[in-house]
């Protein structure tokens, strides 16, 4: 062979690998559909492996909104195989950790059933994204499900530790209120677990069910219940309105008191003084009333007495009578928002 028949043997080789080179980078057009689309917007497991990856497709105009609708859509798997019924409210995963009953590990778990745009989840990332021809930009984000399967397994064990103490606790303790704090906060931590397992399972490819973190959910709502019957509160007050006591009251029983006449079956004594008095503002198109609310709360098994509530106000209307009612509308607010959260924070933080 001529090394004129070498050099053009060699060019003809060199030509033909960077063109197979060019057919395989970046450009994935062989890889679309008829709409431009990239295959794996339709069909993931094309491109990455089902088993090692939890995945959810997410799109917008921009490659930012892409990547957040396709957290957004993994957390809605979430939300969607976990059973809707499920007692565990947004609401009440805040109001727990804010109460310290969970670690920080499990407040961060449970953020993946919280659907928000841009929300990272843990272990997730963006594994690929790209733009089709008409400029709408694809992103593929993937969960590791061995790491978050290890993770979540772990912060269960940790959490089941903990329920078992409280319940432990609640049993070998004599006082009611305190039975009843120990069991509010086994409940809370349980209600969590209940989440997480249902989680897990759905990051291993099952269905969304609690197992047997249901079923301890469920013997420590009972063992709750049954002290909630013995939990009662009795209100005395001389010049409280209707609108006030009731306000008061429903404070309680939101979290789990019932409310009695009888001050001899009652652990907790409650007393109301609503005071109201006219504010002179030498205003002639309004009369203004000038109010002050002060609760006290005692546990009649220990003789302690809590923190005293307190707060006033001052509110005007055309007629006397109706700044009185205004008062009477500003003082229940002031109950059931702030109130409330003091007796939350109160009984809740009871060592």
């Amino acid at each position: 062979m001529t090394i004129m028949k070498k050099t053009l043997m060699l060019l003809i080789s060199i030509t033909f690998v960077v063109g197979m080179g060019c057919g395989s980078s970046g450009n994935t057009s062989g890889n679309s559909n008829s709409n431009g689309i990239p295959g794996w917007v339709e069909n993931p497991g094309s491109e990455y492996s089902e088993a090692k990856y939890l995945m959810a497709v997410g799109s917008g105009s921009t490659l930012n909104e892409a990547r957040g609708d396709a957290f957004s859509q993994l957390s809605q798997i979430f939300q969607m195989d976990i059973d809707a019924t499920q007692q565990l409210t947004t609401e009440v995963i805040d109001r727990s950790t804010n109460n310290n009953f969970y670690s920080e590990s499990t407040s961060q778990l449970l953020n993946n059933i919280k659907i928000g745009t841009n929300q990272e989840l843990m272990n997730t990332s963006i594994l690929t994204s790209e733009v089709d021809k008409f400029g709408t930009y694809h992103a593929l984000a993937g969960m590791d499900r061995a790491e978050t399967s290890r993770i979540y397994s772990q912060e269960i064990s940790n959490n089941q530790i903990k329920i078992s103490e409280f319940e432990n606790n609640a049993s070998n303790e004599s006082n009611i209120l305190q039975k009843l704090v120990l069991l509010t906060k086994a409940r809370a931590v349980a209600s969590a677990n209940e989440v997480l397992t249902r989680q897990l399972n759905v990051i291993q490819g099952g269905a969304g069910t609690g197992g047997d973190a249901t079923t301890t959910l469920t013997r420590i709502q009972e063992k709750f219940r049954a002290i909630q019957q013995q939990a009662n509160v009795s209100i005395q007050s001389d010049n409280a309105t209707y609108t006030v006591k009731s306000a008061v009251a429903g404070a309680f029983q939101k979290e789990g008191f019932s409310i009695i006449e009888n001050t001899e079956n009652a652990i907790l004594g409650v007393t109301i003084n609503y005071q109201t008095q006219e504010a002179n503002l030498n205003r002639d198109d309004a009369e203004f009333v000038k109010w002050e609310l002060v609760i006290e709360i005692e546990d009649k098994q220990s003789d302690r007495s809590f923190r005293t509530f307190m707060v006033e106000g001052r509110d005007g209307a055309p007629s006397y009578s109706d700044a009185l009612k205004r008062a009477d509308f500003t003082a229940r607010n002031k109950i059931e928002k702030d109130f409330a959260q003091f007796l939350n924070n109160e009984l809740l933080q009871i060592n």
